[in-house]
């Protein structure tokens, strides 16, 4: 079966209420343009019916939380259009912190990514 039969099956099947289906899984080292600061960012990304016009889902495997931030960063818009825009967000979601507390002058920490317990 394709992911879009899976998604369908999932659908139209009265006792599923949400479902997601994972379609890739990416993992990646940042370049924050810090010479010694190169963390790796793990991705899903999922399909789904739930809102029609973004069925593209990502979920990271880190949050940021640096000093610049009063608490970690969980994104609030996970879905895209396209799957290339949920790549894209997912990786922008996790460098603009990133690279704020690096412009502000603060020298990088691996505490900066906060593990994501649902990863």
């Amino acid at each position: 079966m394709s992911v879009d039969d899976v998604v369908w099956v999932l659908k139209e099947n009265k006792e599923v209420m949400e479902s997601y289906v994972l379609i890739r899984e990416i993992k990646l080292q940042l370049e924050l343009e810090h010479e010694r600061f190169h963390p790796e960012l793990k991705i899903k990304i999922y399909k789904s019916t739930l809102i029609p016009d973004t069925p593209f889902h990502f979920e990271v495997s880190h949050h940021v939380h640096t000093p610049e931030q009063a608490a970690p960063y969980y994104p609030t818009r996970i879905s895209y259009g396209s799957e290339r825009e949920a790549i894209q967000q997912a990786i922008a979601t996790t460098t603009r912190f990133l690279k704020a507390a690096l412009h502000a002058g603060h020298e990088p920490e691996e505490a900066w990514l906060v593990r994501n317990d649902r990863f």
